[in-house]
């Protein structure tokens, strides 16, 4: 035993003497490697195998900075790089200040895979012998090794393909640096190999990693084989891969030495991720190299260059390159989801071209195309957002009033997150007149008595307020947030409101800072909570009312699990979708700051929604 332990232990620390030793490392920043960009520990090269071009670029343009993480500064741009064997991720236009917008990133490839939202489906059981548990802001905190698995969603098995940024590491809860503080694992399925992501890595608060003790060695029992292991870490942010010799169902994972933290001495790790099957024995990312390498030819045309990764720079969801003119800019500045969502509305379809690099934007209203230049978006005078179809004389054809999705993102602090994509909420009101409430038949189509069953609401229970605003013999209760709008089969598109909306309106002198909204999750949800408020008083038949009284900037949210987070709210007529476990089963909205409205200062949310999350790839 002690002599095959000593084989293994001498081959492992041999293969991570260096993460960039010799071998050529691969980051696809683009769809299909539209661009790539190839390093070792000496040389670094951006190609376009498409224009079959590449530019050998200085080293030190890629480097670790003073948190441990992997930056790449190309065109006045940095991105963030996690680099490892057999897993990776690339993130665009990376920004200090944690107002990064991460919500998909293309360069991971299909899966038709079991999927999950969280990474655990293939956990039979998780333990530790020991998690730190903290106190904040009078909740409980635990950072228990279930975390591991929590970190992402998988996209496919080389990349992280959303990360959950409300995620917190495992962390060991003994008193020192947690020698010999271990985590066991069984899981459902075989695994032959896994990935760990070492130490307190948090994207959107990296000072985390060098704060917080991190694992310098970490002994690796496969106990339904009796094989050890030894891994050795460096102390960088990186996915460390371990290949076991033999398939295992049943892995301890025990910390022998650490890298100690400048400010904690806790010791992390921030996520696992199992392989069901060996990767692959040749080094295909040389292998990709030298293929490339052939095939393209050194350029110094640095605008070609710059186009790519200006664009793949860019967190919108998609990497492949486009061409956009400044009309379609505008669009996605106005609209809140960074591609285009309109398709479902009857039969309103937007096509972009994806068979050449120029990019094309093409709206269809019933068999018509509209050419994105006689397409005009904009937002009213009350806060609405408008679209308006033209015919090729510029005479107006369509005008739609929009009621659509922002996803709220949260606050930096040491517990960051922000809430990741999902099915967007959104309603259309099609009408013949500048504004949605002077048409009358538009006001018939959309809108109705509340004798009408409005189930908004459905899956809350208990909606409960600090105070409520009474006016005469009319309370405007939390209740009301529940009888807005019918929720869509479809769960997009909203088609019927009421025409009688009342809003939750807080009854505190003042604006209302301090006051509280919360309910009861009537769900049993397997994936994570999607919910969805409308701010302000919105009611479309009486669109003045938005302005004028107060909208919620900054609120609090707690649950019943410990998160206690701060969510920011844009002044614009939409929902604002906030995401939160699977487990959460209670909610408190507390007001912080508002808008002022230009009439009175009550702070008004007219509607509560509450669904799970389903993810659009």
């Amino acid at each position: 035993m002690k002599k095959r332990f000593l084989i293994l232990f001498l081959l492992f620390v041999t293969g991570v003497q260096s993460l960039f030793a010799g071998q050529m490392h691969q980051i696809s920043l683009g769809e299909e490697d539209e661009s790539v960009l190839f390093f070792n520990d000496s040389e670094l090269y951006f190609m376009l195998p498409y224009e079959k071009k590449m530019m050998k670029l200085d080293r030190n343009l890629l480097a670790y900075d003073k948190d441990g993480f992997l930056k790449f500064t190309f065109n006045g741009r940095q991105s963030l790089i996690i680099d490892g064997k057999g897993m990776k991720q690339f993130f665009g236009d990376f920004r200090t200040d944690g107002k990064n917008n991460y919500d998909k990133y293309s360069n991971s490839e299909e899966s038709n895979e079991e999927f999950s939202p969280f990474h655990t489906y293939n956990v039979k059981s998780i333990s530790a012998t020991s998690s730190l548990k903290e106190t904040q802001y009078g909740h409980e905190i635990v950072y228990a090794p279930v975390n591991l698995f929590r970190a992402f969603e998988i996209g496919c098995k080389c990349h992280p393909y959303w990360w959950n940024s409300s995620h917190i590491p495992w962390v060991e809860g003994v008193k020192g640096y947690g020698i010999n503080e271990s985590i066991s694992i069984e899981f459902k399925n075989q695994i032959s190999g896994f990935s760990i992501l070492n130490g307190y890595a948090d994207i959107q608060n990296m000072k985390l990693y060098k704060e917080n003790s991190r694992v310098k060695k970490l002994k690796v029992e496969d106990l339904t084989n009796k094989l050890e292991y030894i891994m050795d870490f460096e102390d960088k942010v990186y996915f460390n891969y371990l290949e076991l010799s033999k398939p295992s169902k049943s892995i301890k994972l025990t910390i022998l030495d650490v890298y100690k933290g400048i400010k904690y001495q806790d010791t992390c790790i921030s996520a696992l991720v199992e392989r069901g099957s060996r990767l692959p024995d040749v080094d295909y990312e040389t292998r990709n190299f030298e293929e490339y390498k052939a095939t393209c030819s050194y350029s110094n045309d640095t605008a070609l260059f710059e186009k790519y990764f200006s664009y793949v720079s860019q967190p919108k969801g998609s990497s492949s390159i486009y061409e956009q003119p400044e009309v379609i800019k505008k669009t996605v500045n106005l609209f809140n989801r960074e591609f285009y969502w309109i398709e479902d509305y009857n039969s309103l379809d937007i096509y972009e071209d994806n068979d050449s690099r120029n990019y094309s934007l093409t709206f269809k209203l019933n068999r018509k195309n509209y050419d994105s230049k006689n397409v005009n978006m904009y937002i009213d005078e009350y806060g609405y957002k408008h679209l308006k179809l033209f015919d090729e004389n510029k005479k107006l054809e369509h005008h739609f009033t929009i009621i659509d999705t922002y996803s709220a993102k949260v606050l930096e602090d040491k517990y960051g997150w922000l809430s990741e994509p999902n099915s967007f909420r959104y309603a259309f009101f099609e009408h013949n007149t500048e504004f949605l409430k002077d048409d009358a038949n538009a006001v018939k189509k959309y809108f109705s008595n509340p004798q009408v069953k409005y189930n908004n609401g459905s899956n809350i229970k208990n909606v409960t307020a600090s105070s409520c605003l009474v006016e005469k013999k009319y309370s405007y209760v939390p209740d009301n947030t529940c009888k807005v709008y019918s929720v869509p089969a479809l769960f997009k598109e909203v088609q019927f409101f009421s025409n009688q909306i009342s809003p939750w309106v807080e009854g505190k002198s003042g604006d209302g800072i301090g006051e509280t909204f919360e309910f009861d999750v009537l769900y049993r949800a397997k994936y994570p909570l999607d919910i969805r408020i409308l701010n302000g008083y919105v009611d479309p038949l009486k669109p003045h009312l938005f302005k004028q009284n107060n909208r919620i900037k900054k609120a609090l949210i707690e649950t019943d699990i410990g998160i206690k987070k701060e969510v920011m709210f844009r002044d614009e007529v939409e929902f604002t979708q906030i995401i939160l476990p699977e487990d959460v089963k209670h909610v408190k909205l507390t007001i912080l700051e508002v808008y002022k409205g230009t009439k009175y200062q009550d702070t008004c949310i007219t509607s509560v929604e509450l669904t799970s999350k389903v993810s659009e790839r």
